[in-house]
């Protein structure tokens, strides 16, 4: 038999192996490039709530802010007061502007002992509508650290025990 009389031959035993093979190739790079976008989505997700900005008291009445911010400023003397509901309100300045601070949070320690009247303060949370930043974290700001209302009641705890 002649080469122009020969049948043409189906594929071979090697190309279903060799579609199989890129097939499982093309699968592993689908699934890598989905986990490191839900890696990466998950990274700014989180990072993106915990990142919070220094931001002064006028410039957060200025701007009212609807997320989050820090609100650095000195703590103004004899402002401090503990309500009846447990929180303490108190009143930080930049020297222009002063805002009323209500702080809801279960350690006092950054105001009663680490805080002078006059020290520098960090609050976390929202201004509301009424004009009155609510907090639910409290910074006292020392010259050489922060010291965290949380941390150093645990560790006044730790202490005395």
């Amino acid at each position: 038999m002649s080469a122009e009389t020969q049948a043409p031959q189906g594929p071979t035993a090697e190309e279903p192996r060799l579609e199989a093979s890129r097939s499982k190739v093309v699968l592993w790079v689908l699934a890598g490039l989905v986990l490191i976008v839900g890696v990466g989505l998950a990274a700014v997700t989180t990072i993106g709530g915990s990142v919070l900005y220094y931001k002064t008291p006028t410039e957060v009445v200025a701007q009212h802010p609807i997320d989050a911010v820090r609100l650095s400023g000195k703590l103004v003397p004899n402002s401090p007061v503990s309500q009846a509901d447990g929180s303490i309100t108190f009143d930080m300045t930049d020297g222009k502007t002063t805002i009323h601070v209500v702080y809801r949070g279960g350690a006092t320690t950054a105001l009663t002992s680490a805080a002078r009247p006059g020290a520098s303060m960090v609050a976390e949370g929202k201004l509301a509508a009424n004009g009155t930043f609510e907090s639910t974290n409290l910074l006292a700001k020392c010259p050489s650290k922060f010291t965290s209302a949380k941390a150093t009641d645990h560790a006044s705890a730790a202490a005395s025990s």
